[in-house]
């Protein structure tokens, strides 16, 4: 429980320097945290992975997609409702937002890799020894959205929470984190790449 704890608190404190603090530019930064995170990770826990099969990868793929048009939706019913959240959501894309061919290379295969390798590998599976697996996901959903916190954005913190939620589902239900992150860089090439939303 200690290390979990441990992982957490420097999970917070990273992003919050990545996010809210930022004494080094965001994209060398955030990067950074999630160098420092992997290690922590595998360095106190077994990464679970293996050959995914055909059924389980289209899973996956549908699963990001679905998200995506999840998002898609809800930042259309924010629009129609005239809620005051995109405001929010403008100014943290101005600093979150790639736009060096590097940060692409860098997203997709070093932070949301990290993420999974972190949030779901490591935290997720930590709480599983304490609680049963569905209360873990639950559980891990609520401690990653909350290191959103710092980036000032409801709208952010919804989206973690969804997508933890599906992240944490898959590898709940698969026990392969090959599977979570499949579904989480399909979700970012859709919302950042091939029909960005902002």
């Amino acid at each position: 429980m200690f290390r979990l704890v441990l992982g957490i608190a420097l999970a917070h404190l990273l992003l919050f320097a990545s996010f809210y603090w930022q004494p080094f530019e965001f994209w060398m930064l955030f990067p950074f945290s999630l160098f420092v995170l992997v290690i922590y990770s595998i360095s106190f826990e077994t990464m679970n992975w293996s050959r995914p099969t055909m059924k389980s990868v289209l899973f996956s793929v549908f699963s990001g997609l679905a998200l995506y048009v999840l998002i898609v939706f809800g930042k259309y019913l924010v629009l129609f409702l005239s809620l005051p959240f995109l405001t929010a959501l403008e100014q943290l894309a101005t600093i979150i937002k790639p736009r060096e061919w590097w940060h692409y290379i860098v997203l997709f295969l070093f932070i949301i890799p990290g993420e999974e390798f972190f949030w779901r590998g490591f935290v997720q599976k930590r709480l599983q020894q304490w609680c049963s697996p569905f209360v873990a996901v639950i559980g891990a959903t609520i401690l990653y959205a909350s290191a959103h916190l710092y980036a000032g954005s409801v709208l952010l913190i919804a989206a973690a929470i969804v997508g933890g939620l599906v992240w944490g589902y898959i590898y709940m239900r698969t026990k392969n984190l090959l599977l979570a992150i499949g579904s989480h860089l399909i979700f970012d090439l859709f919302l950042l790449v091939i029909f960005p939303i902002l």
